[in-house]
């Protein structure tokens, strides 16, 4: 019997049990739209957050380096600086860094402590960003404001809540950091759209912040573009080979660097494992659906000895007989299996829509779910398959 013919066959003998096909197939689609939700949204999860944890500029990743010096005062006190801008270019000329610069150029945040009233609080402080600053209530610092350096600040909803239910009431009272009162001017929306944010409770003019606190700009890290060809690790180990022998600090201290790689490998390890495990969970109900498949071809089988029994009076093979059991199981878990991946992907879709993170399908889930449909067809069925075949022509007929 031909490939085409056992199809035709197999259809119509589905057909003719509708309703107990679909009750077999219902165990299926549930097995496979669980693991398939849960594997969508796990590795939209593991996607996103490995992407947030890596530092980026464009299509180049970021590394630090640090100096960490054994004796502190020299550094704090301004006497010295951690790195000079000839270390800067020593850094750039090794081979696969593209850029460096001061990681305080853009941003830097501290913990402070404020009292209002009777209360105090604890926040971070950071730097007005001019560019995509933006406020719900209120206004936004200018460049002139911080050119003068005006004692001006926004703040995140958050801590205005904190200071007085009535956010609006907020605007125009003061706030005391490190000896100066700002006045609060702007309120703006905490970042919620991303769970790995670093955006600080309060914002004032980096300038203002330099003038009145007499902290002069002398950081203690370099940021490195690393060219996308090349491995961050391994240049970052370069730079401080190189800082190490020609560096203007190298007889003050150390110089060290992070791998965020490691700790996002890490990380994306850990979920992708948490998201199989999940999925296995899930995946139990699978072998629940594929013994209700069996149970399905055993009596399939019993009900059809006489039809099996005339099919092969006219010469069919004990081949064709078993062939024709393994592709009804294998059409009804393949069809479950295709029904169960759309809607899985579906309730996926539909879940993302309150997160911070998209599902898109993708040729390992769609693999999965063919391979799971395969192997279940096969698994559960292949026994009733060869007692089909197996039955004795005679016995049948008699």
């Amino acid at each position: 019997m031909n490939f085409v013919a056992i199809i035709q066959n197999a259809y119509q003998a589905l057909r003719q049990n509708t309703r107990r096909s679909i009750l077999t197939m219902i165990g299926i689609i549930i097995g496979i739209s669980s693991v398939i939700t849960i594997l969508s949204l796990g590795r939209g999860f593991e996607s996103y957050t490995v992407k947030n944890l890596t530092v980026s500029d464009e299509n180049n990743v970021t590394v630090d380096v640090s100096f960490y010096p054994t004796d502190y005062e020299q550094f704090d006190s301004g006497k010295m600086r951690y790195f000079s801008d000839e270390d800067l270019t020593f850094a750039a000329q090794v081979a696969g860094v593209e850029a460096v610069k001061y990681v305080n150029e853009d941003d830097n945040y501290e913990s402070i402590t404020f009292q209002v009233r009777d209360t105090k609080y604890n926040k971070s402080l950071g730097f007005v960003s001019f560019d995509d600053e933006k406020v719900s209530l209120g206004r936004k610092i200018s460049r002139e404001e911080n050119d003068s350096h005006q004692k001006v600040a926004l703040i995140s909803r958050d801590t205005a809540e904190d200071l007085n239910p009535t956010v609006e009431k907020v605007l125009g009272t003061g706030i005391e950091i490190e000896g100066e009162f700002y006045q609060i001017v702007g309120i703006f929306e905490n970042d919620s759209a991303n769970l790995f944010s670093m955006v600080p409770d309060i914002k004032i003019p980096k300038k203002s912040y330099r003038y009145y606190t007499n902290d002069g700009d002398n950081p203690m890290q370099i940021r490195l573009s690393v060219a996308g060809d090349f491995k961050p690790s391994a240049v970052a180990n370069k730079v401080i080979k190189k800082l190490t022998k020609v560096g203007s600090s190298r007889n003050f201290g150390e110089y060290m660097t992070f791998d965020m790689s490691e700790l996002t490998d890490g990380i994306g390890k850990v979920l992708k494992t948490l998201t199989y495990f999940i999925s296995g969970v899930a995946g139990i109900s699978l072998f629940i659906a594929g013994v209700g498949v069996m149970n399905m071809m055993y009596t399939s089988v019993s009900e059809r000895t006489q039809e099996i029994g005339v099919r092969r009076s006219v010469g069919a093979k004990r081949s064709d007989i078993r062939n024709q059991f393994l592709a009804e199981g294998l059409m009804l878990t393949i069809s479950s299996g295709v029904i169960g991946y759309i809607i899985g992907y579906l309730i996926a879709l539909v879940i993302s829509t309150t997160l911070p993170f998209k599902v898109a399908p993708d040729l390992f889930t769609i693999s999965l779910t063919l391979v799971i449909t395969i192997v279940i067809g096969l698994v559960f069925s292949i026994t009733p398959a060869n007692m089909a075949a197996r039955k004795d022509l005679v016995e049948i007929l008699r």
